[in-house]
């Protein structure tokens, strides 16, 4: 959840439209891997998990979010890594 909430519905509304919009973007690009809201409605809205090669990348593409240059989302970079096509027995 962000700092700034104070936006008209109409605004907010528009907002988390290019929200949707830039997440698409990201997933064309290959760099959007999985996304979504949590259910709980707690402090964390949502997660982005990104194919990247640094924090610094994934910063940068986070920035485009219009929500985060609007303050509705803030974000935090975790490092997390995975094996890919991998089954666990």
């Amino acid at each position: 959840r962000g700092d700034n909430l104070s936006h008209d519905s109409t605004t907010a509304a528009g907002i988390m439209e290019g929200h949707m919009s830039n997440m698409q973007k990201l997933a064309d690009m290959g760099k959007l891997i999985v996304a979504g809201p949590f259910g709980d409605r707690g402090e964390w809205r949502g997660i982005f998990i990104m194919d990247v090669k640094t924090k610094e990348e994934a910063e940068e593409l986070v920035k485009t979010d219009p929500a985060v240059v609007a303050g509705r989302l803030k974000y935090e970079i975790h490092p997390w890594w995975t094996a890919k096509n991998c089954v666990f027995k």
